[in-house]
């Protein structure tokens, strides 16, 4: 297996506010054989109303973090931010080959968020991560891809989910590793720890072969690019929901918050 010659900076931050105000924000720096190309893209989830996206490729800046707060803005999108950690640090090699890499890091399972939306001011709850890709994302062995973030007042809880034959997992719960656990789209748990998280997936915030439509935009920047990237990735559909949740651990009471999550499936071509 060759090289891969691709190096990937990107960014994932969302917001959510009291009155149910959802934000999420993608920044990102591509780089293949010495052709580099930006990504920014914001969708806008208002209650009772529809999604909006926007999406840009042309050259952005990526968001800077110092200490413990992390600033972002594009002036395209009109959107400005600033991101306050409220839990620990959280990070993972998600897969790892002499080709290359993908690193994790979740600077902010939790945030306290500041945003400006062309001259709104809103403040309420958020997450924030950077991915580090140096390897084809198609070798890393999934036909399923699951994650997640939740959020109480007293509660934080991460997942990821990889599954091709078998599954490999990674949940934080309050910064705690958990093991074991059964990660679903309705649902995740764990006996041995004894929580129960539901989701009901009221909002849908993105349903699309998104691949596919970010690939055939990049294509003016990275000629040749699809060609390399099998079927079965570039037509995975993307499923992003935004959920109430009700969790349950041990005797405690259910408590409720909200969930961002999704689902991609690298089978859709098959069905």
């Amino acid at each position: 297996m060759k090289k891969s010659n691709i190096h990937l900076n990107k960014w994932y931050l969302d917001f959510h506010g009291n009155n149910g105000e959802t934000a999420i924000c993608y920044a990102a720096k591509l780089t293949w054989h010495g052709f580099t190309v930006n990504y920014s893209s914001f969708i806008h989830k208002l209650p009772g109303e529809e999604v909006t996206t926007k999406t840009h490729f042309r050259k952005a800046q990526l968001p800077l973090k110092k200490e413990n707060v992390i600033t972002w803005q594009d002036d395209k999108l009109n959107v400005e931010g600033t991101w306050e950690a409220a839990a620990k640090p959280i990070e993972s090699r998600l897969y790892d080959s002499e080709n290359g890499y993908l690193d994790w890091h979740c600077y902010q399972p939790a945030s306290r968020v500041d945003l400006n939306l062309n001259g709104r001011i809103l403040k309420g709850n958020g997450y924030a991560e950077q991915l580090i890709l140096t390897a084809y994302p198609w070798h890393i062995p999934m036909n399923h891809l699951r994650w997640g973030r939740f959020q109480t007042l007293d509660d934080t809880m991460v997942w990821i989910e990889i599954r091709e034959k078998d599954k490999t997992q990674w949940l934080w719960l309050n910064g705690k590793n958990i093991r074991n656990c059964s990660i679903e789209d309705h649902e995740i748990s764990s006996k041995e720890e004894n929580f129960i998280l539901k989701l009901d997936r009221h909002g849908i915030l993105e349903s699309e072969k998104k691949i596919y439509q970010v690939v055939e935009k990049l294509l003016k920047f990275l000629p040749g690019f699809n060609k390399i990237m099998p079927v079965k990735f570039l037509m995975a559909e993307n499923h992003k929901w935004l959920s109430k949740g009700e969790f349950k651990k041990a005797n405690s009471e259910i408590t409720e918050g909200t969930a961002i999550h999704e689902w991609v499936n690298f089978n859709a071509q098959s069905r």
